[in-house]
C-alpha cells in the first residue's frame, strides 16, 4: 500500500457515510425500494425483531432495521475492497467479491442479507475509501454511534468511551504478551487501542503475532461482534500483515460474557475459563429495571446473589449490570492474581444498592480509583476500578482493603491529586459510601436525623399522559377535559396517546405537582390529575360503578397501559401502577401542613403546603412529610433549603438522587421551647411569602434565580442550621 496516501479517520469516515450523507440517503431510498420487492424481506426483518428486542424493547422499528443493514453492507464493501486491494482485482472483480458470501466469520448475521447494494452504490463507497489509508484508530466508533442513536444505545447501556481515556487504562495495566479479554468489546476501542500498542511495539514479528493471538473481545451484541471484527481486519491489513494471511484468525465472539456456559457447545472454553492476565472494558450501564426480558431478569437477579452483592429487596431494581460484571468475569475468567480493570458508574462507589458490592469479597487489598470531574466523560457520574483477583476462598479481610488508593484527574485528564477513599461504615458483607479521607473527617462526626424514617417518596402518578389533563370546560358535575399539552410534549414516544374532549365526574379531579414547579420555599404551579379511587383513595369497582363517565375513562386509559406497559412489568393495572407501593393509598392519613422536597437534582428545595385549605398528591419527584404544627412545618422548610445542606449532601451522592440523604444529617426533631427552633420557624414562614412575591413578578423564575435574589437570607439560615446540625 502507499505510505503517503492521505489518512481516513473516524470523523472522516462519518462525514462520508453518516446520516448526512449522500451516500446514506441514496442507500437507504435503495434498500426502501428493495423491501418492497424482496421476499426474503419480512422473514429476515421478524428474525432480527426477535433477536434484537431483547436489547432495545419491543417497539423497535424497520427503520432501525434498515439503518443495521445498511451499516452491514457498508462496512462488507469496505472490507471487501480492501481484501480486494492486495489481489490487484479491478472494481468488476471486487463487486462480486462484495456479492458472494465468503466472508461469513464476519459478516455471520445473514438477517442483513435480504438484499445487496446495486453496483452504483457499491461504485460510490469504494472511490471513497480507495485512494485513502485507514487511521490507526476505532474507525467506525463514530459512524456507530451516530447510526444507532444515543437513545438506542442507552437503552442497552452502552456508553462510548473516548480514546485518551481508553489509551491511559490500556497503557496503566496492559503489557505485551500478557493474554486479555474485553467481555462487552463493543466497536472494539479497548481490542483497537491494545493491537495498536502491540503493533508499535519493537518486540519480533512473531512475539507480536502471539500477543495479537492473546487479545479476546465478547459482546452479546451481534453488530458490536461485527464491527470489532472489521476495525481489526483493516488495521491489521493496513499496519501489519502484508497480505490477507491469517487474516480471519482473531478472537471475537457473540457471547454473554456474564453466562458463557449456554455457549460451550459452540465454542471451545477449556482454554478460557480463569486464564486471562487482564480484563479491561466498560460494561453495560444498566440497572435489573432497565432489562426488556423478564427471565433475563431472573437470571441476574440469581447471579447477584450467587455473587454475594445482591442487594436488599427495596433496592433489587437497581442491581448494576456492570457491578454484576466486575464479579462475574474475574470467577468466570481472570487467573489468579490477574487484573480486572473497568470504566463503571460511580453508584458503585456510594449508592446503598452496592453495599455489598464494596466488600470487594473477590480481590485483595490492591484496589484503586480514578475519579473525575463531575459528568466529565458522560452525562452520569462515573470512575475507573482496578482490582487484583484472588478468588472467593480467602482470608484477606474486607478491612485490609480501606482506605484505597485513589487518583484524581482534572479535565484535562491530568493527575491533579492522590488520596485515598474509605467508607463511613465498613462491615463483613460492605461498605456504606465511599468517600475522600478528608470529607470523611467531616460526615463520620455526624449521626442520622430521627426525621429519616418519617420522610416518605410520593406516589408513581404514571404513565402521566394517561391521567395528567388540562380541564376544558365545567358542566354541572362533570369536567370536559383533554391531554396535559406540557406532560404530552416531554414524554416518551411509547406513552403518546392523546385524548380530547373526554368527560369525568369532578369529583376525580386531584391536583399535584412536578418538581419542576418546586421552587425552594414555593409551588409555582399545580397540574389537574386523575385517579380513580373514593374518598379513602381505593379503587372500588362497586363505587366508580355510579361515576360512569369516569369508569369510562379509566377503562380506556387502563387498557392503554396494559397494553404498551413493559413486558417485565407485573404491575398489570393503571390503579397497581399510580398505587404502587401503597404510596397514593399511604396519602389518606396527610395532616394539615406537609413540607415537601426534591427526591433528585443538584440542591433541595422545599416548600409547605397547607393541607387545610387544598389537598394535594405528592407525586413520586418529591418526599413529604406531614404535621400539625404549622411551626414544625415551617422549621423543617428553612432547615431543607440552607445551602450548607446541599453542600454536604453533595459529598454523599453520586448521582441526581437525593431521596433520604438530607436524614444522614441530624437535622432534630422540632423542640418548640428551643429558641434557634423557633427562629428557623419563623424565618421559614417568612420566606415562604418573599418567595411567593418573587413568583408573582415572575411567573417563569427558576429556583436558581429565588437562590441569588434571597442569598442574603439563606445565609442567616445557614448560620442558624449550623448551630443545631453541625456544631
Amino acid at each position: 500500500m502507499d505510505v503517503d496516501k492521505e489518512l481516513i479517520n473516524s470523523k472522516a469516515i462519518t462525514e462520508f457515510l453518516g446520516l448526512r450523507s449522500n451516500i446514506y440517503i441514496q442507500s437507504i431510498n435503495h434498500l426502501k425500494e428493495q423491501l418492497k420487492k424482496e421476499k426474503l424481506y419480512e422473514e429476515k426483518f421478524l428474525k432480527w425483531k426477535e433477536i434484537f428486542c431483547n436489547f432495545y424493547g419491543y417497539e423497535i422499528t424497520s427503520e432501525l432495521f434498515l439503518n443495521h443493514t445498511y451499516f452491514t453492507h457498508v462496512l462488507k464493501v469496505i472490507v471487501s475492497s480492501r481484501l480486494s486491494t492486495n489481489k490487484n482485482l479491478d472494481f468488476e472483480e471486487i463487486y462480486k467479491e462484495y456479492n458472494e458470501n465468503n466472508l461469513k466469520d464476519i459478516f455471520e448475521c445473514d438477517y442483513f442479507f435480504w438484499t445487496k447494494f446495486n453496483k452504483e452504490l457499491v461504485r460510490k463507497i469504494y472511490n471513497e475509501f480507495q485512494n485513502f489509508k485507514f487511521a490507526k484508530e476505532d474507525l467506525f466508533n463514530s459512524l456507530y454511534q451516530q447510526v444507532f442513536l444515543p437513545e438506542i444505545r442507552h437503552r442497552i447501556g452502552e456508553f462510548f468511551t473516548p480514546s485518551n481515556l481508553v489509551q491511559k487504562m490500556v497503557k496503566d495495566v496492559y503489557k505485551i504478551g500478557l493474554k486479555v479479554l474485553d467481555p462487552s468489546c463493543g466497536s472494539g476501542n479497548f481490542i483497537i487501542n491494545i493491537l495498536i500498542k502491540i503493533i508499535d511495539s519493537k518486540e519480533s514479528i512473531k512475539s507480536r503475532e502471539k500477543a495479537i493471538s492473546k487479545v479476546f473481545g465478547f459482546d452479546i451484541n451481534p453488530l458490536a461482534v461485527m464491527t470489532v471484527k472489521v476495525n481489526i481486519i483493516l488495521l491489521l491489513l493496513e499496519y501489519f500483515y502484508k497480505d490477507n494471511y491469517n487474516i480471519s484468525n482473531f478472537n471475537i465472539f457473540l457471547i454473554d460474557s456474564l453466562f458463557p456456559e449456554l455457549y460451550e457447545k459452540d465454542i471451545d472454553f477449556n482454554n478460557l475459563y480463569n486464564s486471562f492476565d487482564v480484563v479491561i472494558g466498560n460494561p453495560p450501564w444498566l440497572t435489573y429495571k432497565d432489562l426488556q426480558n423478564k427471565p433475563y431478569q431472573i437470571k441476574i437477579r440469581n447471579l447477584a446473589n450467587k455473587l454475594g452483592i445482591k442487594p436488599p429487596s427495596q433496592y433489587i431494581t437497581h442491581i448494576e449490570l456492570a457491578a454484576i460484571f466486575f464479579y462475574a468475569i474475574p470467577l468466570k475468567f481472570l487467573a489468579q492474581n490477574g487484573k480486572i480493570f473497568f470504566v463503571m458508574p460511580k453508584s458503585v462507589l456510594n449508592g446503598d444498592h452496592c453495599h455489598k458490592f464494596r466488600s470487594f469479597s473477590l480481590f485483595n487489598k490492591k484496589l484503586e480509583i480514578w475519579d473525575f470531574p463531575k459528568h466529565y466523560f458522560f452525562n452520569v457520574n462515573h470512575i475507573c476500578l482496578k482490582a487484583e483477583y484472588i478468588g472467593k476462598d480467602n482470608d484477606v479481610s474486607i478491612h485490609e482493603k480501606y482506605p484505597i488508593k485513589t487518583k484524581l484527574y482534572n479535565t484535562n485528564l491530568e493527575l491533579a491529586e492522590k488520596t485515598f477513599y474509605s467508607s463511613l461504615k465498613i462491615e463483613n458483607n460492605g461498605a456504606k459510601l465511599l468517600l475522600p479521607l478528608q470529607e470523611l473527617e467531616v460526615i463520620t462526626k455526624l449521626e442520622k436525623s430521627p426525621y429519616k424514617e418519617k420522610f416518605f417518596q410520593g406516589a408513581t402518578l404514571v404513565p402521566r399522559t394517561l391521567v395528567f389533563f388540562n380541564k376544558n370546560q365545567k358542566r354541572n358535575n362533570y369536567l370536559i377535559i383533554s391531554s396535559d399539552s406540557e406532560i404530552m410534549s416531554r414524554s416518551k414516544k411509547q406513552w403518546k396517546f392523546p385524548f380530547k374532549n373526554k368527560e369525568i365526574e369532578e369529583r376525580f379531579q386531584f391536583k399535584t405537582f412536578l418538581n419542576m414547579d418546586l421552587l425552594p420555599f414555593h409551588i409555582k404551579h399545580k397540574k389537574n390529575v386523575f385517579l380513580p379511587v373514593n374518598d379513602q383513595l381505593d379503587f372500588d369497582l362497586d363505587f366508580l360503578k355510579d361515576y360512569p363517565k369516569a369508569l369510562k375513562f379509566y377503562q380506556d386509559m387502563d387498557a392503554i397501559y396494559q397494553k404498551n406497559k413493559k413486558k417485565t412489568s407485573r404491575i398489570n393495572t393503571l390503579y397497581a401502577n399510580l398505587n404502587y407501593w401503597n404510596k397514593l393509598k399511604k396519602q389518606i392519613n396527610n395532616k394539615s401542613y406537609i413540607v415537601v422536597y426534591n427526591a433528585s437534582g443538584s440542591s433541595l428545595k422545599s416548600a409547605v403546603i397547607d393541607n387545610q385549605k387544598q389537598k394535594l398528591i405528592i407525586g413520586s419527584e418529591n418526599y413529604y412529610y406531614s404535621t400539625d404544627s404549622e411551626n414544625e412545618a415551617y422549621y423543617l422548610s428553612a432547615v431543607l433549603n440552607t445551602p450548607i445542606l446541599s453542600k454536604y449532601i453533595k459529598l454523599v451522592k453520586s448521582s441526581r438522587h437525593i431521596h433520604k440523604r438530607p436524614f444522614m444529617f441530624p437535622i432534630p426533631l422540632y423542640d418548640k421551647e428551643n429558641i434557634i427552633h423557633r427562629r428557623l420557624a419563623k424565618k421559614g414562614k417568612k420566606y415562604h411569602s418573599i418567595a411567593q412575591d418573587l413568583f408573582l413578578n415572575n411567573p417563569k423564575i427558576k429556583s436558581n434565580k429565588v437562590r441569588l435574589i434571597i442569598n442574603y437570607k439563606l445565609m442567616k439560615l445557614d448560620r442558624l442550621s449550623k448551630q443545631i446540625i453541625f456544631d
